[in-house]
């Protein structure tokens, strides 16, 4: 019996800390990640006012795709190719070779 109601209070623990990271997570709006992704870019490349915004909109667009729970994975999935595309387009030769020396970066981006 002990073992049983201390294999239920790590569980309840567990599964308690799993939610609380989640909700973290969860909690932040598309255009709160947008900003924050596109900040992260910008740093790491110096790019100016424009291309930042430019990109706050590709990444907004990106998680309202990502967090719209009746998206198909589909197209989930196109919508993640069309912005590795959109990146690898609006970066010149130079900062895109950057970006792909950052592979934690960029994927962070892409997916």
């Amino acid at each position: 019996m002990k073992k049983l109601i201390a294999a239920l209070t790590l569980f309840l623990a567990f599964s308690i800390n799993a939610n609380a990271q989640d909700k973290a997570s969860a909690g932040l709006t598309p255009t709160e990640k947008a900003v924050k992704q596109a900040a992260e870019l910008s740093e790491y490349l110096g790019l100016d006012k424009t291309m930042n915004e430019n990109f706050v909109r590709l990444f907004e667009y990106k998680f309202q795709v990502i967090d719209d729970k009746t998206a198909l994975p589909e197209r989930k999935a196109e919508m993640l190719r069309n912005v590795e595309a959109k990146i690898r387009a609006t970066l010149d030769g130079k900062l895109m070779d950057r970006l792909e020396k950052n592979p934690e970066l960029f994927n962070k981006l892409i997916k």
